[in-house]
């Protein structure tokens, strides 16, 4: 949602309900993962 739908944080949390601030945590360990598998090789 947040790259594909273009959607902000907020906007994110609103449509699925939780706050904004999970959002931006789990878009954080999200990106660290992917960021560590790329990486890795």
């Amino acid at each position: 949602l947040r790259f594909f739908g273009n959607l902000t944080q907020t906007q994110i949390a609103d449509r699925i309900g939780i706050s904004q601030m999970h959002v931006s945590r789990l878009l954080a360990r999200s990106l660290a993962t992917l960021r560590g598998q790329l990486t890795a090789g």
